[in-house]
C-alpha cells in the first residue's frame, strides 16, 4: 500500500485527488464542494471500459458542482475551446445531420447551446434537452428551445429521427442504460451521434491522465461497440474527432434492429479486452513518475497540461510544489481547486529553462509540446510523457 494511492488486479484508488470542474481567480472553496475527493476506477469486464462510480456523498457534490456556472466541461466563451475542440464536434453534428436530414433533431446535454447555434446558423432548428440550472439560463439569453429535464425514452411528445450529444457519454452513470432509452426513443432508421473521450491509447499505456471525477467512463473503440450494440444498435462507425483524441461515432437504428446476441455479430467487437491487465500497467506507470518526479526540485519541475498531470500529482501528495502550465490563454493565471498554484504560460517559466524535468500528462499533444519547449531552451532528452516513461 501506498500512502496516496492504492492498486490491485482489479481496482486503483487515489486517496485525494483535485476536484476540477472550475477555474477560478483564486483558492477559495465553493461552500458545498469539496476541493478535492477520492476516485476509485475499476473495469467493466463485459463491456470492456473502465469506470468510477462515485459513492453518494461524491455524487452529491458532483452534482452540485453540474449546478453552478462553471467553466469546464462546456462549450461556452470563456471556455477558451470554442475554436478548436468546439470546431471539430460541431463540424462532426453538422456533417451527419447534412447526411441524414432529419425533420426533428435532439439534443441531449446541450449545456450552454452553443452546438444548437451552430446548427441553427445552417438552417436546423434543434431541441435542447439538458435539467442543470445552467442551461437554462443559457437557453434564455440565447433563445432556443429546451427542455430542463434530465432525458428519458418518454420524454418527448414525437419519437425523433435524429439524437446527438457531446461531452456526455462519459459523464453518464449508467451508460448502457442511457444508450438503450436513446435506442428506444428513436424513430426506425434515426440516428445516435456521439462525441465522447477516447481513452483507448491511455488504456493500453496503464496510463492514468484521463482519471476525472466528471468523467465516469473511459472508453475504447471496442466497449463503444459492444455497449452500442448491446443497446440495439447494428450500424455503427465510428472515426477520431479533427482536435484532440476524441471519438466521433454514429449509430443508426435500422428497421430491422432487435436486441439480442445476434445484434452483436454485425459489428467488429471480437477483438482483445484491452482493459485486460490494465491496474497492473497503471502500477508501473506511476512508479516510474514517481522515480522521475522525485528526481528533481520541486520548483524545477514543470507539469504540462494541467487536466492531465492532476492524476498524477495527486500520487506524490502534490497539490501546490510543482508548476503547471497550459497553452490555453484563457486558463492562465487561474486556480484549479485543489491546487494551491496558478496555471501558468510558457513564457513564465523562461527563467528556469534548461534546468528542470518536465512532464507533459497530454499523450495527443506531447510532440507540439515538446518541439514548443525545446525552442524555450529545454532540453529534449528532459521532457517526458508517460508513454516515455513507462
Amino acid at each position: 500500500m501506498n500512502a496516496h494511492w492504492t492498486a490491485s488486479n482489479s481496482s486503483l484508488e487515489i486517496h485525494s485527488m483535485p476536484f476540477y470542474w472550475r477555474l477560478s481567480s483564486g483558492t477559495s472553496p465553493v461552500n458545498g464542494i469539496d476541493s478535492r475527493l477520492a476516485i476509485k476506477i475499476t473495469a467493466n469486464v463485459q463491456h470492456d471500459y473502465l469506470r468510477f462510480i462515485p459513492t453518494p456523498d461524491q455524487w452529491t457534490v458532483i452534482n452540485e458542482a453540474y449546478k453552478k456556472n462553471a467553466n469546464i466541461g462546456f462549450l461556452n466563451p470563456e471556455s477558451g475551446q470554442m475554436q478548436t475542440y468546439g470546431a471539430s464536434v460541431n463540424n462532426f453534428f453538422l456533417k451527419e445531420i447534412k447526411r441524414f436530414e432529419p425533420r426533428l433533431p435532439v439534443e441531449i446535454g446541450c449545456g450552454a447551446g452553443f452546438s444548437i447555434q451552430f446548427l441553427k446558423k445552417h438552417g436546423y432548428d434543434v431541441i435542447g434537452v439538458d435539467p442543470s440550472e445552467y442551461s437554462l439560463h443559457w437557453s434564455e439569453r440565447l433563445g432556443f428551445r429546451l427542455i430542463n429535464d434530465f432525458f428519458s425514452k418518454d420524454l418527448l411528445d414525437r419519437r425523433p429521427d435524429f439524437v446527438y450529444c457531446n461531452d456526455v457519454f462519459e459523464h453518464v452513470s449508467d451508460v448502457e442504460k442511457f444508450s438503450s432509452m436513446v435506442f428506444e426513443c428513436l424513430d426506425d432508421n434515426g440516428v445516435f451521434c456521439i462525441a465522447t473521450t477516447n481513452s483507448t491509447r491511455s488504456i493500453q499505456l496503464g496510463d492514468i491522465s484521463m482519471l476525472e471525477h466528471q468523467h465516469v467512463n473511459m472508453f475504447t473503440d471496442r466497449s463503444i461497440l459492444l455497449i452500442l450494440g448491446n443497446a440495439g444498435f447494428t450500424d455503427v462507425s465510428i472515426t477520431s474527432g479533427s482536435y484532440g483524441n476524441t471519438f466521433h461515432i454514429t449509430a443508426v437504428k435500422r428497421r430491422s434492429d432487435f436486441r439480442d446476441s445476434s445484434s452483436l455479430q454485425s459489428l467488429n467487437t471480437h477483438k482483445p479486452s484491452l482493459c485486460e491487465g490494465y491496474f497492473q500497467r497503471a502500477e508501473q506507470a506511476i512508479k516510474s513518475f514517481e522515480h522521475y518526479y522525485y528526481s528533481s526540485s520541486h520548483n524545477n519541475f514543470v507539469c504540462y497540461v494541467p487536466l492531465r498531470c492532476i492524476p498524477y500529482l495527486s500520487c506524490v501528495g502534490d497539490f501546490g510544489k510543482a508548476r503547471i502550465l497550459d497553452s490555453n490563454a484563457a486558463w492562465h493565471g487561474k486556480y484549479i481547486d485543489g491546487y494551491s498554484r496558478p496555471i501558468e504560460k510558457i513564457d513564465d517559466i523562461c527563467g528556469t529553462k534548461g534546468e528542470g524535468r518536465v512532464f507533459v500528462g497530454s499523450l495527443t499533444f506531447f510532440d507540439e509540446i515538446r518541439d514548443g519547449l525545446v525552442a524555450h531552451g529545454y532540453q529534449e532528452d528532459m521532457i517526458k510523457s508517460i508513454e516515455l516513461l513507462a
